[in-house]
């Protein structure tokens, strides 16, 4: 994939550049790849929010997913795809408006889910630093949004509720 191949190359010209330098080109890659995923997707949806008239909505699902997905964990996408498909789901769930009774419905299964499987798989060398407080926080706020009723934060919270069901495929606790 396109990310992938460009974390690799900026690995090997960095470790070529400085074969001395701390981390290996498999460190590298995955750090500059990390960095790579979050600003494309934060590009890709500022670009689709502004294409589809939602630029201000979409970034608010994009804070609400980031956020959420920091306390509950779940299933990893390759690179290039989890950007693009970060983008698509900001873009539609700023783009679709719920009635209150699937934001209700969003929420209350968001939780359930979040209740039953959060946290899971953990990305960063602090997040056992939130371990603790990760499933309550998760929980709080998915609540929260029972009082914003926000069909945009139901819709973000019921599809990053879907990437901690434990019907993904793990290996040695990490979520493959």
């Amino acid at each position: 994939m396109i990310l992938e191949k460009l974390s690799r190359r900026i690995a090997i010209a960095i470790k070529t550049a400085d074969p001395e330098g701390p981390g290996s080109i498999g460190v590298l890659e995955y750090s500059i790849g990390m960095k790579l995923n979050l600003y494309s997707g934060i590009a890709l949806t500022m670009l689709f929010g502004l294409i589809f008239n939602v630029f201000i909505q979409a970034l608010i699902a994009l804070v609400a997913l980031i956020v959420l997905r920091r306390f509950s964990g779940g299933f990893h996408l390759p690179i290039s795809l989890c950007s693009l498909v970060t983008a698509i789901l900001s873009t539609l769930a700023a783009g679709i408006t719920l009635n209150h009774l699937f934001i209700h419905m969003f929420t209350a299964l968001s939780l359930v889910a979040m209740m039953l499987f959060a946290p899971i798989s953990f990305e960063g060398d602090d997040a056992d630093a939130f371990h603790p407080l990760a499933k309550t926080i998760s929980i709080v706020l998915i609540a929260s949004n029972f009082v914003f009723q926000s069909s945009t934060l139901a819709m973000m919270f019921i599809f990053q509720s879907t990437f901690i069901l434990p019907i993904y495929s793990t290996k040695g606790g990490e979520i493959e």
